[in-house]
């Protein structure tokens, strides 16, 4: 089950693999997976070889996530947080807007899709409940 990435401040120093974990709720494991697709870059490596990554990863890693909770495949989602954070950081594009834009249909589908889905389980909820109830009678 996808969970939503855990918010707040990001801390401004560099940050261990272990710390941007906590910081977005994902495992060791997953970052490096989306390291090696390219959707996060560390800044570099220690002297021991540890990656090192900035506040940057981690706003990339939890739009990552926002994304795949609204169920869009890891190949969509990477030109999708490029053009977001272009345009956030004042050097978007006109491609990235559309990029944006076409994103932002997706997200009023799957709201749709969930709000469907949120009634249908209240609705259930309710039925369930009352056939509890007449049984306990």
């Amino acid at each position: 089950m996808l969970t939503s990435p855990v918010s707040g401040p990001v801390p401004d120093r560099p940050l261990h693999i272990g710390d941007v974990a906590d910081l977005t709720g994902l495992s060791l494991r997953s970052i490096r997976h989306y390291e090696d697709l390219g959707l996060v870059t560390p800044r570099g490596r220690t002297n021991g070889g540890f990656r090192i990554y900035g506040a940057e990863a981690v706003e990339r890693l939890r739009l990552v996530m926002d994304l795949k909770i609204i169920g869009l495949p890891l190949e969509r989602i990477r030109p999708i947080v490029d053009a977001c954070l272009a345009l956030e950081n004042g050097e978007g594009t006109v491609h990235d807007v559309a990029t944006v834009d076409e994103c932002r249909s997706d997200v009023t589908t799957a709201m749709a899709e969930i709000e469907q889905r949120l009634s249908a389980a209240k609705h259930l909820g309710q039925r369930l409940g009352q056939a509890t109830a007449r049984a306990r009678v």
